[in-house]
């Protein structure tokens, strides 16, 4: 395995393959092959723009629970092309953020509440959050279920359980924001809001509903 300053070049010429050859295979052989994701983090973390792109990509694929925090606070990185491998790599490691059985649970749960099937993904989400009570995306899918089934109360509680375990999840700071709305609380659905934008920036939809909620309000975008 590498230090990050000796096998940083490595890192850069490996990323710079996969762009030319699209071979995600072989992308994740070779990084899994020659870095920890111990080393990952540090090089999103301290590395150039290409070394930090190459290293959410690479995180990506062989990231786990352990590196969650850097690729929340890379949600927000300075480089756009960062963010956005961040978001992909943030949102993959959630899922594997449990033991293999748990993680098919959770997929099972996910495509019932994409479907809007609410009622039938309840319970096997609830089950999940029992059985792996750290599994942050087990409470937030969770929250999906109880808000589909138009019980804010119980939603948020789930979304600030995904919440206490994971303080980026901003697509849990959002599922809060909305369960505030539905109980007319504009001014806590804003805090949530605008949690969820410092953490991730390209939220378009929530930031136009922060600026939306503060015309209601009366606060100008200076105040808030």
């Amino acid at each position: 395995m590498s230090n990050p300053i000796v096998r940083t070049s490595r890192l850069v010429t490996t990323y710079r393959r996969y762009l030319a050859s699209a071979d995600t295979l072989r992308f994740a052989q070779q990084v899994s092959e020659t870095y920890f994701p111990s080393t990952l983090a540090k090089l999103l973390q301290m590395g150039s723009i290409e070394e930090r792109r190459a290293a959410s990509l690479a995180l990506g694929i062989v990231g786990d629970g352990t590196v969650v925090e850097t690729l929340g606070r890379a949600l927000s990185d300075e480089d756009r092309g960062v963010r956005l491998a961040a978001d992909d790599a943030f949102r993959a490691t959630l899922v594997r953020g449990a033991a293999p059985a748990h993680r098919q649970q959770l997929l099972q749960v996910m495509h019932l509440n994409d479907g809007g099937e609410f009622a039938a993904g309840l319970p096997p989400a609830m089950i999940l959050a029992n059985q792996a009570p750290h599994y942050a995306e087990a409470m937030h899918q969770m929250g999906i279920c109880w808000e589909g089934l138009n019980n804010p109360d119980e939603a948020e509680a789930a979304y600030r359980g995904c919440l206490w375990l994971c303080r980026f999840h901003y697509p849990a700071w959002i599922g809060v924001a909305r369960c505030r709305l539905e109980r007319n609380e504009l001014g806590s659905a804003l805090r949530a809001l605008d949690r969820a934008t410092a953490i991730c920036p390209d939220l378009e939809v929530p930031r136009a509903q922060a600026r939306a909620i503060r015309r209601r309000l009366g606060i100008s975008e200076r105040q808030g």
